[in-house]
This record gives C-alpha cells, sequence and structure tokens, in this order.
C-alpha cells in the first residue's frame, strides 16, 4: 500500500472511532493487567479503601497550620481596620477623623477580600472563616448606611452609630475567634 493510500485512509476516518478504539483497548489492557497480577489489585484496592476511610473520619484539627500560615495576614488586617477606627474615634479635629472613618471603611474593604481568599479545609475551619466573612460584610454594609446617613445629616453622630452597630456584629466575630484560640 502507498503512503498516499495511508494518508487518505487516515483522513476519511472519524476521529471519534479512534478514540473509542483507543480507549477500548486501554480497558482491555487494564483488565488484562489486572487478570495478571490479581494480588497487587487487591491490595491495592484494599489500601484505597483504608486510606479513603481514614481521610473522611479522622478529626484532623487545622488550627495551628491556620495560625501559622492564614491568620498572619488576617491579623494584620483586622489590626489595620481597628486601629485605624480607634483613631477615629481618638481624633478631636473633625475632618482628620471623618478622614479616618472613611479610610477605615476602605480597610474593612480590604480584609474583607483577605478573608475571602483564604480557604480553610476542615468543615469547622470553613464554616469559622465563613462567619469571619459574614462579619465583615456586614461591617462593609453598615459602614455604606451610615456614609449614606452622614450624607443626609450634618450632624448626624457617625462614630457613635459605628459603635453601636459594631457592638451588634461583634458576636458574629466572636464565634471565629472561639474556633481559633488554643483548645486547653
Amino acid at each position: 500500500m502507498s503512503r498516499q493510500t495511508i494518508w487518505s485512509k487516515r483522513k476519511n476516518q472519524n476521529p471519534e472511532v479512534d478514540l473509542l478504539h483507543f480507549l477500548q483497548s486501554l480497558v482491555r489492557s487494564s483488565l488484562d493487567g489486572l487478570s495478571r497480577n490479581k494480588l497487587a489489585a487487591t491490595l491495592s484496592l484494599i489500601a484505597l479503601v483504608l486510606t479513603t476511610a481514614l481521610a473522611l473520619t479522622s478529626d484532623y484539627d487545622e488550627r495551628p497550620r491556620y495560625r501559622n500560615l492564614i491568620l498572619p495576614e488576617i491579623h494584620k488586617a483586622e489590626q489595620q481596620f481597628f486601629t485605624i477606627m480607634q483613631a477615629a474615634e481618638d481624633e478631636q479635629n473633625e475632618l482628620w477623623r471623618l478622614h479616618y472613618f472613611l479610610e477605615g471603611h476602605r480597610r474593612a474593604k480590604v480584609a474583607l477580600k483577605i478573608v475571602r481568599a483564604e480557604h480553610p479545609m476542615t468543615p469547622a475551619g470553613r464554616k469559622a472563616q465563613r462567619e469571619l466573612a459574614r462579619y465583615y460584610e456586614l461591617v462593609d454594609e453598615q459602614l455604606a448606611i451610615i456614609r449614606t446617613e452622614m450624607s443626609f445629616y450634618e450632624t448626624f453622630d457617625y462614630l457613635g452609630e459605628w459603635q453601636r452597630r459594631n457592638a451588634e456584629l461583634m458576636p458574629i466575630r466572636e464565634q471565629w475567634l472561639q474556633w481559633v484560640q488554643p483548645s486547653p
């Protein structure tokens, strides 16, 4: 058979048929290998089942890993947020107080972004992380509402309102803190 004939046959063949033949030969080869190596296949299956069972039922405590890898970044963002909000409360000059308050809103958004970027592995860790994200989502929302009210009322006590609303939101953050804190 000439090269021209072989090439024209390949050209006319359906690529799905080639894939089908390939998959069939792969399955046949795997089954043949299993039938020749029954002991190795059985031991591998037992190891897979046991490993899967142990992985799904073990109580892995990821908090030490979380504290070393994830918490420093979250802690830094939180410290920046709480520090600037405290600076707003302590400031005597109204213009600087307003500046610090607006900067605090921006830093709350940054903290939310960082919290959302981190993904703990265990269900308890994911739940705690969701609570922290929920806290910062609500902080962002409350600060936006306060800023809107500030635009309507010149004498609005925005820091007092922030303190009241943050006191309502703190129990959400406390749930995350309880998970992060070391167990005695």
